[in-house]
């Protein structure tokens, strides 16, 4: 079987990101801050074992991206509950100027999937903030027979904002991927031209 691919967040260039908010019919934010990077990651779960991550802030500090090179899902013979099944927790502590506070406002997953009729991929993402109730939450469905990459946009039914009155924020970000029924042979999973699955997050800034 051939490897499949699924990109739940991608690694942001220093150059302008091709898929802008403007692009995709987004507003851009009036005003964003100079500064916007990432302090402190932490990753946990059968999807991203240490060092098969990676999160980056484009230069336009609206465009979050991160990549998992190892989130691999797959049924049929010779599979483990274990293989039906991957998620990711993703917490992320971004610093940036006093007077901010920001949302995820869309997402994208870019990949590719391998899946009989019958078949059916699943996957979810929710987003919150440390301190902050509410979740931005999206689902993404890959029924089968299909098999070649795919592009799938979110906007999360629940908008959240970062905490007003500091320059940190702990953004969680819990990704799961799953196939069913588990006895067909189905795959979603590193994409074998890239070698990666990344989800893009574009960012909405206010100011407080």
């Amino acid at each position: 079987m051939k490897l499949l691919s699924l990109l739940p967040l991608l690694p942001l260039a220093a150059a302008a990101p091709t898929n802008t908010l403007a692009a995709r019919g987004l507003s851009v934010p009036s005003a964003v801050p100079e500064k916007v990077r990432v302090v402190g990651v932490s990753l946990l779960g059968s999807g991203c074992p240490a060092g098969t991550a990676d999160v980056q802030i484009d230069a336009t500090k609206t465009l979050l991206e991160v990549t998992f090179s190892e989130y691999i899902i797959q049924t049929g013979p010779g599979t483990k509950a274990a293989d039906w099944r991957k998620n990711c927790k993703l917490t992320l502590n971004l610093e940036f100027d006093e007077g901010f506070s920001f949302s995820t406002l869309a997402t994208d997953m870019q990949g590719f999937a391998q899946l009989p009729k019958g078949s059916r991929g699943l996957c979810t993402n929710t987003f919150d903030f440390t301190g902050i109730q509410g979740q931005s939450y999206y689902s993404l469905a890959l029924p089968g027979p299909r098999e070649g990459p795919f592009t799938l946009s979110a906007n999360p039914d629940v908008v959240s904002w970062s905490p007003c009155g500091g320059t940190t924020a702990i953004m969680n970000m819990n990704t799961q991927c799953n196939i069913s029924p588990t006895r067909e042979q189905a795959l979603i999973a590193v994409d074998r031209i890239s070698g990666k699955i990344t989800v893009n997050v574009s960012l909405d800034w206010r100011k407080c």
